[in-house]
């Protein structure tokens, strides 16, 4: 069984939004582990607070603080070549503007983008539904 971990993130004004991904972990703990690993990642790319983390059990322990004017409104949506071969949009809720360039446009080699994308790669922890992994990231740009 893989376990889903629902993110709930917050910004500066108090609103919050979620985010669930599917980790390929069988155990509870790894999962924790797994979620706790990709939570460094997303800290990195999103100015959101995490609020909780809820499993089959809420988990508060990795709990961290939004950014000042982190806003739920703010986010962005990337292109991923899967290894089913469907592209997908996915999307970050909360994404830091200062990786994007002026005209909203994401650099999905950037430093952080690929560290957040790792984790569902096929060497990675997690998986993006139904249990596909993520192959490319094609392209990333900031919400309009």
């Amino acid at each position: 069984m893989a376990f889903l971990a629902t993110l709930t993130l917050d910004d500066d004004m108090n609103r919050t939004v979620s985010k669930e991904v599917e980790c390929e972990a069988t155990v509870l703990a790894t999962a924790i582990l797994d979620v706790a690993s990709l939570l460094t990642d997303l800290a990195a790319v999103s100015d959101l607070g995490l609020t909780k983390v809820n499993y089959s059990d809420k988990d508060l322990s990795g709990a961290y603080a939004q950014i000042a004017d982190a806003n739920v409104d703010t986010g962005a949506t990337f292109r991923l070549l899967l290894s089913d071969g469907n592209i997908i949009a996915y999307k970050i809720p909360g994404f830091k503007q200062s990786l994007a360039d002026g005209a909203g446009n994401i650099d999905p080699a950037g430093t952080e983008v690929a560290a957040y994308f790792d984790n569902f790669k096929s060497a990675g922890s997690f998986t993006v539904g139904r249990l596909r992994h993520v192959v490319t990231v094609l392209s990333g740009e900031m919400d309009k």
